[in-house]
């Protein structure tokens, strides 16, 4: 799969009704028959949390992807600083796919995807969301694609099934604890991870990194006793070691059913 790197982007306004609960489907202009997107407006949890989502709805052969694309790809772009009744905005990504194909590793959502929102409003009454996204969608080439945001979400509403079956296809939060090791390489760094091996059999596994400017190969994953080792070789931008945080480290292992995510690693 190439990218195409002329592709124009796309600039679509999304606009929810203020008064509203129904999820609001968005206009996608020239994109309408491959992409369709919808907010839906969630409600107001009992600890006074907001809880949204944004849905995806993609034509048959076309993808979009996770936060962490895999070799090829465009990860989505959650800004939603101008938000300013709200103190807290966390989009959250269900367990996506893993697509191998001629040796290179996509990871993304084909057909529906939805992205809870989790919000903390400032006051009790209906807040806006107010926010920019961008995402890529891919089927030969992948095209950009930005989206504003400007949504009404109400104090009072009922719960969205679509957003709970969602919130239920996020990865469980690892219990084990990681060893990880950095050493040197002549492009940058090397990262070895280590921990307990799990019940489930593992298909695949991803780092991520604080760093956005660092390039993790796609990382290797063996079994040893007990044991799962996870290995990858860490890009810099002049080739030399740079400073990364352990509490940084972020390691997803997935089976053929799920999916496990690790916050953090420490020294051996």
């Amino acid at each position: 799969m190439q990218v195409s790197m002329n592709t124009f982007l796309h600039k679509i306004a999304l606009v929810a009704l203020v008064l509203s609960p129904l999820p609001t489907p968005i206009s996608a202009n020239k994109l309408d028959d491959n992409l369709q997107v919808i907010l839906r407006p969630g409600w107001r949890a009992t600890d006074g949390t907001h809880i949204a989502a944004l849905q995806i709805t993609l034509a048959p052969g076309w993808k979009t992807y996770w936060r962490q694309p895999g070799d090829t790809g465009i990860p989505p772009r959650f800004d939603f600083t101008q938000s300013s009744e709200l103190d807290l905005v966390d989009v959250l990504y269900p367990t996506p796919q893993i697509i191998w194909q001629d040796q290179i590793r996509t990871i993304g959502y084909q057909g529906s995807v939805v992205f809870p929102i989790i919000t903390q409003p400032r006051i009790t009454g209906d807040v806006t969301l107010i926010g920019k996204i961008e995402i890529g969608i891919c089927e030969e080439i992948c095209i950009p694609v930005s989206l504003d945001l400007s949504a009404r979400l109400p104090a009072r509403g009922p719960t969205d099934p679509v957003i709970e079956a969602a919130l239920e296809t996020l990865p469980r939060t690892g219990k084990n604890k990681i060893i990880c090791t950095f050493s040197t390489t002549e492009e940058g760094m090397h990262l070895s991870l280590t921990l307990p091996h799990p019940d489930q059999e593992i298909s695949d596994a991803t780092i991520e990194l604080d760093n956005s400017r660092l390039w993790i190969e796609t990382p290797t994953a063996v079994r040893t006793g007990d044991q799962l080792h996870i290995s990858a070789n860490i890009l810099t931008p002049s080739g030399n070691p740079v400073a990364v945080g352990r509490s940084d480290v972020i390691t997803t292992i997935f089976s053929s059913t799920s999916a496990t995510e690790y916050i953090g690693c420490q020294g051996s």
